[in-house]
């Protein structure tokens, strides 16, 4: 499984170095990314090949975006926990039915 988590993300900085981001795609790609790590860490075997990965993928984005402004870290978390929270809920109503 750590070898197929690896080539997707390989290949998801690949297709993004194809790609020209404004900023707004720059910063879901930014969410995006932080909202996979936890996921994908459990998944694979080695967490610090996973985040050297996630971190390529965002400076593949970053050189890639015509206005590579990041979103700020505490917004990010922010969005994460509510679609986390989110997640929850539906996963619990769907067990439920």
């Amino acid at each position: 499984m750590s070898t197929i988590v690896k080539l997707c993300l390989k290949s998801l900085q690949e297709f993004i170095r194809l790609q020209t981001f404004n900023r707004s795609g720059y910063q879901q790609i930014q969410l995006d990314i932080e909202y996979l790590k936890t996921p994908l860490k459990e998944i694979a075997a080695d967490a610090t090949v996973i985040d050297f990965l996630l971190k390529e993928v965002n400076n593949a984005a970053h050189e890639r975006s015509l206005d590579p402004i990041p979103l700020e870290p505490t917004i990010v978390d922010r969005l994460i926990e509510a679609k986390q929270i989110k997640s929850r809920e539906l996963s619990i109503q769907q067990s439920l039915k």
